[in-house]
């Protein structure tokens, strides 16, 4: 048995803080979430690598349950209306959402915003997640970002 959730509870964990980064951190559903408390301009490649360098990648999504998780993990740090990036992308194909990293298509029971995807003004490729859902939005806002590590067994 991991060691892990155990570290995790008593606080004795450290996340690696990839260039100066500092996060938000919770488990829950057998992996780590981590959110950047400071807002920067987004960069899905850059972010992508910090998460990697954290052990991890971008938020993907892979049901129900989790997006149900990370919505109430957000609104626990008082992220819940904030702009939060996740690893989904539709830059490949408009209105085909794919995750950057495991090239994985998007759950297709996600539960997007009202009216959402709308790909406004042409500009929305990537997507984020908060308290009424996902929403695709611009790829280079000034926003914070999660990422996931899956735990070790």
């Amino acid at each position: 048995m991991s060691l892990l959730p155990t570290l995790l509870l008593l606080g004795v964990l450290m996340i690696p803080q990839t260039e100066g980064v500092a996060y938000h951190i919770s488990s829950f559903l057998g992996k780590t979430y981590l959110v950047s408390k400071k807002p920067e301009r987004f960069d899905l490649a850059t972010m992508n690598a910090r998460c990697k360098g954290s052990g991890g990648y971008l938020l993907e999504i892979n049901g129900f349950l989790e997006e149900l998780n990370v919505i109430a993990f957000l609104g626990n740090i008082g992220l819940d209306y904030a702009i939060v990036y996740t690893g989904y992308t539709d830059l490949g194909q408009e209105g085909k959402f794919y995750h950057y990293d495991t090239k994985k298509p998007m759950f297709s029971s996600v539960k997007w915003r009202g009216h959402q995807p709308d790909n406004w003004k042409g500009k929305e490729h990537c997507v984020n997640i908060m308290d009424e859902g996902i929403n695709d939005l611009d790829c280079h806002q000034t926003a914070r970002y999660i990422c996931e590590l899956p735990l070790q067994s």
